[in-house]
């Protein structure tokens, strides 16, 4: 990967093995955080976002007392650069850490996310029962000026441990999806692009 030190890359390897997760300050530039932020409110205008559900197919539901977000679903077609370069640069990632883990990841699925004020996403993992091919979850933070008290901070327990990821602008944390995690309470608008890496190719919609 020509824009990831090597020495990164190791050490994110390692941290998965030994902690299940790892935090990437500064994975992306803070222009590409804005270009972000401004494609996410020309899609917002446009309608492109919906009400985020939980579970999967016929277990689809939503339900805001367990998750208020609004999503929309982002791949190869999206038509602002600052997404392909992100999604070249995930696909990179990937790539490199199958690699070096042989986790036979063969694909990733990726949205954007806003959660508007006093809303939140109780704990949950994603990996499902009845469609258990993500195998990494990752999200990449866009919140410009978040400080400590606005919330949306995510909680992640590996391990019967616990641990609060502030969710700062170009700040991306991957961890593995059977890992029990939340959205806490946001006290103002958070904004994120959130994914997971598959074992599986997305163009296989009979596996789904």
């Amino acid at each position: 990967m020509q824009e990831i030190h090597q020495d990164v890359l190791e050490t994110a390897i390692d941290h998965l093995a030994e902690k299940g997760f790892f935090i990437w300050d500064d994975f992306i530039a803070k222009d590409e955080v804005s270009n972000l932020i401004n494609t996410i409110k020309q899609d917002k205008a446009a309608g492109e976002f919906k009400k985020a559900g939980i579970g999967k197919q016929v277990l689809h539901q939503v339900d805001s007392s367990i998750r208020g977000d609004y999503i929309e679903w982002v791949d190869r077609q999206h038509p602002a650069p600052v997404v392909q370069k992100f999604i070249n640069k995930i696909d990179e990632l990937r790539t490199y850490i199958n690699q070096t883990c042989y986790l036979g990841l063969k694909d990733f699925e990726c949205h954007f996310a806003i959660y508007p004020e006093n809303t939140f996403y109780k704990k949950h993992i994603d990996r499902f029962q009845q469609n258990a091919h993500r195998v990494l979850s990752f999200v990449l933070y866009l919140n410009e000026n978040w400080q400590k008290g606005d919330g949306g901070e995510l909680g992640i327990y590996p391990d019967k441990e616990e641990h609060i990821v502030e969710p700062v602008a170009g700040r991306l944390i991957l961890f593995r999806s059977e890992i029990l995690h939340e959205v806490l309470l946001s006290h103002k608008e958070r904004i994120s692009l959130t994914g997971w890496m598959l074992d599986k190719d997305m163009s296989l919609t009979f596996l789904q």
